[in-house]
């Protein structure tokens, strides 16, 4: 019980920590920069790099591997495609829902408004540089070492809220619902493959299929309705190929890494 409660505070010192570093480092950049707004999708990618940078460096420090303490490891291509379509067939869901039903404003947030104008730097933040920081996050460090205490299922749920509590600096309400069930996906093939890599991937398919709304925004009501459920059963599909086939505990995490 000990050993999971360390674990518990442990990753909410993590996510905490995440949090705050990325809150300071962007807003002491916004301060010094004029008309830095433009340019904040480069400026939180920026952070999250620099966040990344000192992990590796403090488990450096501590003799331990990123690629080991993260299972940063190959895997056969074949592992990439149905986390992919899971994660874009949920987004693409979950995206279309939102545009579709009115949602008062306060519920979704204004993270589109807070994304600037470089389309270079929203391509490099959202698709290349948050998954990867993410993941070694919120898989690699959070849930590896919850899974090490604790069940599948609660490490699982743990490290998606955890995941979604962040989403609160970008969006309302919705966009935290969002993130918790991506987040869930994540975890889930992290458990599958027993490797960080396809979750990255899954987790940069889902941030694309967020933009499936606007390529169909031409399309009758109906049209997108049932474009969405097609994309929901999909995605329930993909999840329950996943969650067959995942196998029931983590690989051991080498024992001279330190807790």
């Amino acid at each position: 019980m000990v050993k999971k409660t360390k674990c518990i505070c442990e990753s909410f010192l993590i996510t905490l920590s995440f949090v705050l570093f990325i809150g300071i480092v962007s807003s002491v950049i916004i301060m010094n920069i004029q008309n830095a707004l433009e340019y904040m999708a480069l400026i939180s990618g920026m952070a999250q790099l620099l966040y990344l940078i000192l992990v590796i460096i403090l488990l450096k420090i501590k003799g331990v591997a990123i690629q080991d303490r993260c299972q940063v490891r190959p895997v056969s291509y074949k592992k990439y495609i149905l986390p992919a379509v899971a994660a874009f067939s949920f987004s693409a869901f979950s995206n279309i829902i939102q545009v579709n039903i009115p949602i008062p404003e306060a519920l979704t947030g204004d993270m589109e408004n807070h994304l600037g104008n470089s389309i270079v730097a929203f391509i490099m933040s959202v698709f290349i540089i948050a998954p990867i920081v993410e993941e070694v996050v919120f898989r690699g460090l959070i849930m590896t070492k919850l899974r090490k205490e604790m069940s599948v299922t609660t490490s699982s749920l743990l490290s998606a809220v955890l995941f979604a509590i962040i989403h609160f600096m970008a969006g309302g309400t919705i966009t935290v619902i969002h993130a918790f069930w991506g987040g869930l996906i994540f975890a889930l093939v992290y458990e599958k493959t027993k490797s960080l890599l396809p979750a990255i991937a899954a987790h940069s398919f889902g941030n694309i299929g967020g933009f499936v709304p606007q390529a169909i925004h031409s399309c009758p009501a109906i049209i997108q309705y049932m474009i969405g459920v097609v994309f929901m059963i999909v995605a329930i599909l993909s999840c329950a190929f996943l969650k067959s086939n995942a196998n029931k505990k983590m690989p051991n995490v080498s024992r001279s890494l330190k807790s």
